[in-house]
């Protein structure tokens, strides 16, 4: 580990390390190794769950999981990304070890690093039998092995997995395509997977896609009498952004409709790369964009921002969404006028599907 230290110090590589639960001693045998302050930007240990939050923007569905790490890790590129410059990567790991309280489950652990062209992510089943000590150091081990193959041992963004599958990690990676790359900068960046004129849009995550999304995007077409397709942003407002990996996953399980991926965060920076095109959206969306704290919480920003969507003839196609057990409809919302003008709202009659991502997703949970 040592040597793999001193070989990392000494590349070109700067990184952020986020690390949660198990396998926390990486930070410190990296910091042991002279040329420490070479790679090291930052490293935390969030352990506590609003510490997590906080890191990530919102609680994640589950601390132990692939999705966490991932997260983590491309918060700790942003965060890289905004302390130097160069070849930036993140680091995030979330991991469960044996302790002395009962545990459900197998102990296990995710990481992934993130870096400017790829996204590997990587899991391990740990020995419930052996101690934390145990536990730790073979985790740590596999910190250093996927550090040396994803950082070290090329030139390229390809990982060999040979030796990892040795020591029983699963290895899943995304080599970005190169006009992906920017979609991670600050600079506003769109790319489609097909020739779509990017007049009707319904954006989201789509994790995952179902039935609900489908629905709405084929009503959309019907009434606007436009081909429509679905925008899938890398970066949201209230959500942590999403990995190359992740992307790649949604974009392989969406079959019918072309796909924009974008990082535009808000609907200001949509409806300035797509003027004069109708986003297709749910109203807990809709009333999102009219919540004034979004604006920092002035009124006066708020109008403008609105009124600028006006200009740029954005209009809203609203459907309406199943809320706190009630189906909430456009006319249910009390939306600041500028933002009302723009819309129109969907009959029950035309659609209504009370399917959610969040429902599927924790089904799936709760099935495995």
């Amino acid at each position: 580990m040592t040597a793999l230290a001193l070989k990392l110090h000494a590349s070109s590589w700067q990184g952020v390390f986020y690390i949660t639960g198990g396998g926390a001693s990486l930070i410190s045998q990296l910091l042991d190794v002279p040329g420490a302050s070479n790679t090291v930007l930052e490293a935390t240990v969030p352990y506590a769950e609003k510490s997590l939050a906080q890191l990530l923007g919102k609680a994640p569905e589950q601390a132990v999981a692939t999705a966490t790490a991932r997260a983590l890790a491309m918060a700790g590129y942003k965060k890289a990304n905004a302390l130097a410059d160069g070849k930036i990567f993140g680091f995030g790991a979330s991991a469960s070890l044996v302790t002395n309280r009962e545990k459900r489950g197998q102990t296990r652990a995710h990481w992934a690093i993130q870096a400017a062209e790829f996204t590997h992510s990587f899991s391990l089943l740990l020995n419930t039998l052996n101690s934390r000590q145990e536990q730790e150091a073979q985790l740590t081990l596999a910190f250093w092995e996927s550090i040396d193959r994803a950082l070290l041992n090329s030139s390229k963004a390809a990982i060999s997995t040979n030796v990892l599958a040795e020591l029983g990690i699963e290895t899943k990676s995304q080599i970005a395509k190169t006009k992906w790359q920017p979609l991670l900068q600050t600079s506003p960046h769109t790319w489609c997977t097909g020739d779509h004129d990017g007049k009707l849009l319904l954006p989201g995550s789509f994790n995952p896609i179902h039935q609900g999304h489908e629905e709405m995007l084929n009503v959309a077409e019907s009434i606007t009498g436009l081909t429509g397709a679905f925008e899938l942003t890398l970066r949201n407002a209230d959500k942590p952004d999403i990995d190359f990996l992740s992307a790649g996953e949604r974009l392989e399980k969406i079959k019918n409709h072309d796909v924009w991926l974008t990082n535009l965060s808000n609907f200001s920076a949509k409806a300035a790369a797509f003027p004069g095109t109708t986003f297709a959206l749910g109203t807990d969306t809709l009333a999102r964009i009219g919540e004034v704290r979004f604006y920092a919480n002035d009124e006066r920003l708020r109008e403008k921002a609105l009124q600028a969507l006006a200009n740029l003839e954005t209009q809203f196609l609203v459907f309406g969404r199943l809320s706190g057990g009630a189906f909430i409809t456009l006319e249910d919302l009390d939306l600041p006028p500028t933002l009302a003008q723009l819309c129109q709202g969907v009959p029950v009659s035309q659609y209504r599907n009370d399917i959610t991502s969040s429902v599927i997703r924790a089904a799936a949970r709760n099935n495995s």
